[in-house]
């Protein structure tokens, strides 16, 4: 499967409904699951009148760890039932 870059706003709110934080280090952004444990490192490209995207690679590793835990990639909402 080929990956594509993912919007910085966009892959926030992915990470946003499992509860996962992305958190800046000294270069590139740490990954963290919902007990602030590592996972991984996610770079994020920008330029300097362009807006900032997760690189393609990254998404790879972030889709591998969904993976680990039986989780399917992008994660959906959950549907309310009214």
């Amino acid at each position: 499967m080929a990956f594509k870059p993912l919007g910085e706003g966009v892959y926030l709110k992915c990470l946003k409904v499992v509860g996962w934080s992305l958190t800046k280090g000294s270069i590139d952004y740490k990954l963290l699951n919902e007990n602030g444990e590592f996972l991984c490192a996610i770079k994020v490209a920008h330029g300097k009148h362009t807006k900032k995207e997760v690189v393609a690679f990254s998404i790879q590793k972030t889709e591998r760890e969904f993976k680990k835990r039986g989780w399917p990639w992008p994660p959906q909402k959950k549907l309310k039932n009214t």
